[in-house]
Formats: structure tokens, C-alpha cells, sequence
């Protein structure tokens, strides 16, 4: 309900006069509803702690970067469990797709970098992410564009009444820059679906 109080509001503002001029304006509005989506659940409430690591750690003995956010290094291995997709059955030709991304905001230059949110705090890293694989696939979650769709195919990887089971990632830092010392957090949402 107050979804369509909201754009009620909107819609209203467009078009009084003085508040806007509504020459050449065209809005499109479009949403979508999914009931194809599946319940999640992660040890741990989610929390992954990764290690404490030295600035050295990041480059090599010549001051290069050691890893690239492609560079399949392994890390702190985590798993998300898919416990329920709304009663259905998946057949073995289904397919689950997992989404990662940003809760708050991604990086403009690393789009495969999830941002440490506390890079601005008195206290956090400065140049440090982290960035996600699959331990399916060896790929970084996140795509050159950064979107992201982790597809697992029941045909190939699990059988058509075990897809509620868990699925293995690993995560790891990854230097956006000089790196100077700090807490380093990553708020990344993640949800899954199925065709």
C-alpha cells in the first residue's frame, strides 16, 4: 500500500504546473514479482571473518599487485545453504541462479570488487575489497560489468531431488590501490532463484 502512496506522490508532482515543467517528459515505470525464489540460510548469521593480513600481502617482492579480482587464489571458504524454493520440486533440468551484490554501493573502477564500507571510517582500510568464487566454478561472483549469476545446474552438478543442499564460495581481500592498514567490511546480499 504505501508503495502506490509513493507513486501516487510522485506521479502527482510531475504533473503540477511549477513544480515541474512536463514538456518531453516520459516516465516508465516497471517491476518485477518473482515467485521463483528460494530461502537461504548461512552459518554463522553470515559472518565471514577472513584472516589478518599484512600490507605485504598484497603485492609481489617487485611492489606489483599479487592478484588480480579475477585471479582464482582461494580464501576463507563459506557456504550457502538453499533450504526451501517455495515447495516446488526442481526436475533435473532446472537450473539455480545465485546473485551477489553491493548492500550499499559497488566501486565505480572495480566492478568485480566488493567495497569495504568502512574505507571512509577513521579505522578502516583504505584501497581494500573483497571479492567472491565460486569453489564450483573458480570464478569470481561478480562479472566484468558486475552483475552477477552463479548458475548451478542440476543435470550436471546435483541431483534433481538433492538441489537443496549447500553451495561452497570462498572469499578474499583484493588491493583497489595502495593499500594502507585497517577493518576492512563487505555488506553483499545474495539471493537465489530457479527456471
Amino acid at each position: 500500500m504505501r508503495i502506490y502512496s509513493l507513486l501516487a506522490l510522485i506521479l502527482a508532482s510531475l504533473s503540477v504546473p511549477g513544480f515541474a515543467d512536463t514538456t518531453g517528459i516520459d516516465v516508465t515505470l516497471s517491476a518485477s514479482i518473482m515467485t521463483n525464489t528460494c530461502e537461504l540460510s548461512l552459518p554463522e548469521g553470515g559472518n565471514i571473518q577472513l584472516s589478518v593480513v599484512p600490507r605485504s600481502w598484497f603485492y609481489n617482492p617487485d611492489g606489483s599487485d599479487r592478484f588480480k579480482p579475477t585471479d582464482d587464489a582461494g580464501g576463507k571458504k563459506f557456504t550457502v545453504q538453499v533450504t526451501d524454493c517455495g515447495g516446488n520440486t526442481l526436475g533435473k533440468d532446472n537450473t539455480l541462479h545465485f546473485t551477489f551484490r553491493p548492500q550499499s554501493r559497488g566501486i565505480a573502477s572495480q566492478k568485480q570488487v566488493f567495497v569495504n564500507e568502512r574505507e571512509n571510517a577513521p579505522e578502516g582500510a583504505k584501497n581494500v575489497g573483497v571479492v567472491i568464487f565460486s569453489e564450483a566454478s573458480h570464478q569470481n561472483v561478480l562479472q566484468s560489468d558486475g552483475t552477477s549469476d552463479v548458475i548451478f545446474n542440476n543435470a550436471s552438478s546435483q541431483s534433481a531431488d538433492n538441489y537443496l543442499t549447500w553451495y561452497t564460495f570462498y572469499a578474499r581481500y583484493q588491493n583497489t590501490g595502495e593499500v594502507s592498514s585497517g577493518r576492512v567490511t563487505s555488506n553483499v546480499l545474495v539471493s537465489v532463484t530457479y527456471e
